[in-house]
């Protein structure tokens, strides 16, 4: 039953997209032209044909509507989001080929930007309903945990904990003695069986060593005679924080650390796409007259150029140089590196505030449009710095699979600034890692957001 309910809210998915889709063009089509036109009925058949064809092709391919217990709201934002990149992608080829039919431009962006907000609501109360159904206690599959080592221990309390996930465990089995473990059990393995058909679980979870495979068979073997839902809980401990993917070599499962998600080709076009559109608009909006601006105060203040270079670090290594508004007073910005400290000496009276309000690292929006950066990644760190981090910090030089950024996790959670402290960068060194390792475009999306808010209320760390 609580399956039939699932693939049910799998299909409310798929026509509330599809109404979505169909009803964000309509609007955009009356908000540009205000009425319906003659030739409004011909044409709306035939975009509407192309359209939700279209989207059925995509989200087979993209497996948009496979069912998942539990997924997190920026994973389905974000695969819902490349679908309808994708599918505008897919749209505007077949229009191309199509004879005696065509669709205007700002009808495309009106109808899917309407659909992407729709869409994101439609996301959000799709999730609120079903969170609200698990807390209430419904939705909620029943399961018991088999294995009452570290692992077995680890999924009971996670399940419990995380209510979220839709699961109820009921007890904990195992064939060790009581007084071996630090937490009571509910029986033994065969007592399992005989309690999950009494309570007609829905699901096992085996978290047994691996080397007992006669009784994780057993175990299988009864569950499939009962139609009982088998899942094994291997301990992975030795990769936390990494995402896993299992691959078959003919028989025999390999397991590999997942790659991070920038590896892929279409998400390395979602957000090349962004850094080119974003850095413009500043570029032409913002930049074009705040440079002189700028300029002439940094002139007025301190002898020396406005712009300051320096060769930083960025993906795979690659030295490039970045842009910023000099700082610094001129005889010591050109010396050997030396990092900022708080009423540092150097810093001129106008740079106080260019780096008080992130303004010095503007001009980096060029280095953007380059390509040696992207709006959102790890900071460029300068190259004396890499050395003497390199060797103490871990997972240090991982920050180099990513085009560094204008900013990044690290500095909306607070590490920008001096870093002296080896602890203090090893922390940075984890947000960094976690952006690459989880990147999602609405990941981007809010730390740009925080950025701005930073930006007019000011860091205490911005020196």
């Amino acid at each position: 039953m609580l399956r039939e309910k699932f693939r049910f809210y799998s299909v409310i998915n798929l026509f509330g997209d599809i109404f979505l889709l169909l009803f964000s063009f309509l609007i955009g089509y009356l908000l540009i032209w205000g009425h319906f036109k003659p030739n409004f009925k011909e044409f709306f058949f035939k975009a509407s044909f192309a359209l939700v064809v279209c989207w059925l092709v995509v989200s087979y391919f993209l497996k948009l509507y496979t069912p998942q217990r539990f997924e997190q709201f920026e994973k389905s934002f974000s695969k819902h989001f490349q679908a309808i990149i994708f599918h505008a992608m897919v749209v505007s080829t077949v229009v191309l080929l199509l004879k005696n039919f065509s669709m205007s431009r700002i009808l495309f962006v009106y109808g899917y930007f309407l659909f992407i907000c729709l869409d994101t609501l439609l996301r959000l109360g799709l999730m609120y309903r079903l969170k609200r159904e698990r807390l209430s206690g419904k939705n909620v599959f029943k399961v018991i945990i088999v294995g009452g080592d570290r692992m077995g221990k680890r999924m009971f309390d996670t399940l419990n904990e995380y209510t979220g996930y839709g699961f109820k465990p009921l007890g904990l089995f195992d064939d060790k003695a009581p007084n071996d473990l630090a937490y009571p059990l509910n029986g033994n393995i065969e007592e399992a069986k005989k309690f999950a058909i009494e309570n007609k679980v829905d699901e096992i979870f085996c978290a047994l060593p691996l080397r007992e495979t006669e009784k994780i068979n057993q175990l299988l073997r009864f569950s499939e005679d009962n139609l009982i839902r088998f899942k094994v809980v291997p301990d992975f401990s030795a990769f936390h924080n990494r995402n896993i993917n299992v691959d078959f070599y003919g028989f025999y499962p390999v397991i590999s650390l997942q790659p991070e998600p920038l590896s892929n080709i279409f998400n390395q076009m979602i957000k090349r796409s962004f850094d080119i559109v974003f850095s413009s608009v500043i570029i032409i909006l913002i930049l074009s007259w705040l440079i002189p601006v700028v300029a002439l105060l940094i002139r007025l203040d301190s002898k020396g150029p406005v712009l300051y270079f320096q060769n930083r670090s960025g993906k795979d290594y690659q030295i490039f140089k970045i842009f910023k508004f000099r700082t610094m007073s001129v005889t010591e910005a050109d010396t050997e590196y030396v990092q900022a400290k708080k009423d540092d000496s150097r810093i001129t009276r106008v740079g106080k505030y260019l780096r008080k309000f992130n303004i010095d690292e503007l001009p980096q929006f060029l280095n953007v449009w380059l390509g040696d950066m992207s709006v959102i990644g790890p900071r460029p760190h300068p190259i004396k710095l890499n050395e003497i981090y390199r060797p103490i910090v871990e997972k240090y030089m991982t920050r180099h699979l990513a085009k560094p950024g204008l900013t990044g996790l690290a500095q909306v959670r607070g590490f920008r600034g001096e870093t002296s402290d080896p602890e203090l960068m090893h922390q940075r060194v984890l947000a960094d890692v976690f952006y690459i390792e989880n990147w999602s475009f609405l990941l981007d999306i809010k730390i740009i957001l925080l950025t701005l808010w930073n930006m007019v209320k000011g860091e205490k760390n911005a020196y």
